[in-house]
């Protein structure tokens, strides 16, 4: 099985402390994705969250593997996808914040993937790479910032 891989880098204007308290919180997309996300809700060990896709019915739900605000990571991957909603399988993302000054950084967000039966890996890469763009852009407008 060959995996696709998909990177989105982009830099905002806020320090990566900021960025990560906004980006890496898993249970935050509402906030930095709110045309998009319309419910998240986490189980009670707080690692598995639940995601109501605006327009789309059904839920998709995706586990945290690892949180570690020291290196401003996080890492996940989808566990469910009842409804068909993405168009890939074996997803597994990680979103890395790095300094690039005190007060901007970059954020990092890449994942591996196989595209699902039917769907070609530009496909693939336009809907997951369009995710990160959106979920990146949301994190600026929430922290009132410019790129």
């Amino acid at each position: 099985m060959a995996y696709t891989r998909a990177k989105v880098v982009e830099e905002i204007s806020a320090s990566a402390d900021r960025v990560f308290d906004e980006i890496g919180a898993f249970n935050n997309l509402t906030a930095i994705m709110p045309d998009a996300i319309t419910r998240s809700t986490l189980n009670k060990k707080g690692n598995v969250r639940t995601l109501k896709v605006k327009g789309i019915k059904g839920t998709l739900d995706e586990t945290l593997l690892k949180y570690d605000k020291a290196t401003r990571t996080q890492i996940y991957r989808i566990t469910a996808d009842p409804d068909d909603m993405v168009p890939f399988q074996d997803y597994t993302s990680t979103i890395k914040v790095k300094p690039i000054t005190s007060r901007r950084s970059a954020v990092e967000w890449t994942s591996r993937f196989v595209p699902k039966r039917g769907k070609t890996k530009a496909e693939c890469l336009e809907f997951v790479e369009g995710i990160y763009r959106g979920g990146i852009q949301g994190t600026r407008d929430v922290l009132g910032v410019k790129k």
